[in-house]
């Protein structure tokens, strides 16, 4: 009988430590992660409730008075100021046309270089063509303010000695976008093309040696080996494309500022414009409440419409 309840008493502390093990096992992971949830519950969670709250009320940044809590009269105002549809629709101007001349050249550089990838010194031509995405947007974007002058600018320079009329790529309402896109398209389009090549190269050699021996022309071994084998990775570099210019910003100040006019006036230069110019923190932030859900729509949309086509996700064929 004693040893009976000798051995139950050992198993019942067994179990009891098995069970704290256990618990302690269940526990670990939650503490490791407890520091990182900390940390983004402070720099994430925390600044867009502020946000919201800003957004909520009319605060001028010096004024002295406490914020006048006024709903949604922000949004109602933003809606319908004729500068927020100017700049919504300078925006996705923006954004579409850099976008399409991105992908495009992009590719075609990153299927230039892939096709004479076995040709001496081929390896300079791709440090070469990835040189402008090295510098810092703004670093590009006085550059290139400089080389747009009318006067003295070195792409007028040119087209003087060629007998072309000099026009005023910033100051002309009708190209002043234009002009900016150029910037974006020639410093982001290096890293369409460094993407679109790496995935080329994942590509065996062996499968464009076959298509060469069935006399398939260049063009169709893009459109139906190249594209199909890597889709995921254009569906990717289109999308974080698409998310940086709904954003841009720095290359517009530095140049135009928004000008001439609202020929530039996007929706990022204009909560800085009523965030830092007009100093309406409340505007400003119900402004960019308003970029945020547009950024977080148009990405939804498109990627449904992708994952309708069965590119997400789709793996290799």
């Amino acid at each position: 009988m004693r040893l009976r309840r000798r051995r139950a008493t050992e198993l019942a502390a067994v179990g009891s430590g098995q069970s704290r093990v256990y618990r302690g096992e269940r526990l670990a992971p939650a503490l490791m992660l407890a520091p990182s949830v900390v940390i983004l519950l402070a720099l994430v969670i925390g600044p867009f409730v502020f946000l919201i709250d800003t957004a909520l009320h009319r605060q001028n940044l010096f004024q002295t008075t406490p914020p006048r809590y006024v709903g949604a009269d922000n949004f109602y105002y933003l809606f319908i100021s004729t500068k927020f549809q100017v700049a919504l629709v300078r925006m996705l101007v923006f954004a579409v046309t850099a976008l399409a001349a991105e992908f495009v050249l992009g590719f075609v550089l990153a299927a230039w270089v892939h096709r004479l990838r076995d040709l001496p010194g081929m390896a300079i031509v791709r440090t070469l063509l990835t040189t402008p995405i090295l510098v810092a947007p703004i670093v590009a974007a006085v550059m290139w303010r400089f080389m747009y002058q009318p006067d003295f600018g070195v792409i007028n320079y040119i087209l003087g000695l060629v007998g072309i009329p000099k026009p005023g790529w910033l100051s002309d309402p009708d190209i002043a976008l234009f002009a900016i896109i150029a910037i974006d398209v020639w410093q982001w389009t290096p890293f369409v093309f460094l993407i679109v090549l790496a995935g080329m190269y994942a590509i065996p050699r062996s499968l464009y040696e076959a298509a060469k021996l069935d006399g398939t022309s260049p063009w169709r071994q893009i459109t139906h080996l190249t594209i199909p084998w890597f889709k995921r990775v254009l569906v990717i570099v289109l999308l974080l494309r698409l998310i940086d210019l709904l954003r841009a910003f720095e290359v517009i100040v530095a140049t135009t500022q928004g000008g001439p006019g609202d020929a530039s006036y996007t929706l990022p230069v204009l909560v800085w414009e009523t965030a830092f110019v007009n100093f309406q923190m409340g505007d400003a932030a119900a402004a960019s409440l308003v970029l945020l859900v547009i950024v977080t729509i148009v990405i939804t949309l498109l990627i449904r419409a992708i994952s309708r086509q069965g590119v997400v996700g789709q793996g290799r064929r």
